[in-house]
């Protein structure tokens, strides 16, 4: 019925369902977008790179280039606006919300280069998205950090070109 190709087709289409399968339960494991508004700092955001995107001293353990994040900063944005170019804004400590525990095993992650706070308002840009393998352990308490390695660069500076410029056919 399908001729000589059906044999090559087939671990295309298993390829296909178990991609589609993991995508559902990667759905199930956090509120859609939820795990996306977590923060790293720019000189932290290269491929291979260890992250801390939640946890009390994520001042300390993230580096900006446009300068020191306040202290009451601890890794989530409440609203984002756009994505590469945009821009975020959040309250100060545990007050940000963040979702509830557990992660997914992959979450995409803001990159910001500068973060500000006036009043009572924390601020930061976006200048990228990196996709960020997670590690277990996060909590929404700052006590209990939110850590992972970043696997790839999904906008901004060293992103890869999109996947489907990639393939031959």
């Amino acid at each position: 019925m399908f001729g000589n190709n059906s044999s090559r087709l087939r671990p295309a289409r298993c390829l296909a369902l178990a991609v589609a399968t993991a995508g559902a339960a990667l759905a199930l494991a956090a509120p859609a977008g939820a795990a996306e508004n977590f923060v790293v700092g720019d000189e932290n955001a290269a491929v291979g790179t260890q992250v801390t995107f939640w946890g009390a001293q994520w001042w300390k353990l993230n580096s900006l280039s446009g300068g020191t994040a306040p202290a009451s900063f601890k890794g989530f944005a409440n609203e984002v606006t756009g994505s590469c170019g945009g821009s975020w804004t959040t309250d100060p400590g545990n007050s940000s919300e963040p979702p509830e525990g557990p992660l997914p095993p992959f979450i995409e992650a803001i990159v910001s280069h500068s973060i500000t706070k006036h009043g009572r308002v924390i601020s930061g840009d976006i200048v990228g998205v990196v996709r960020v393998a997670t590690d277990p352990g996060y909590r929404p308490n700052p006590g209990h950090a939110g850590t992972g390695t970043v696997v790839s660069v999904v906008c901004g500076p060293g992103a890869e070109e999109p996947e489907e410029e990639r393939l031959p056919f």
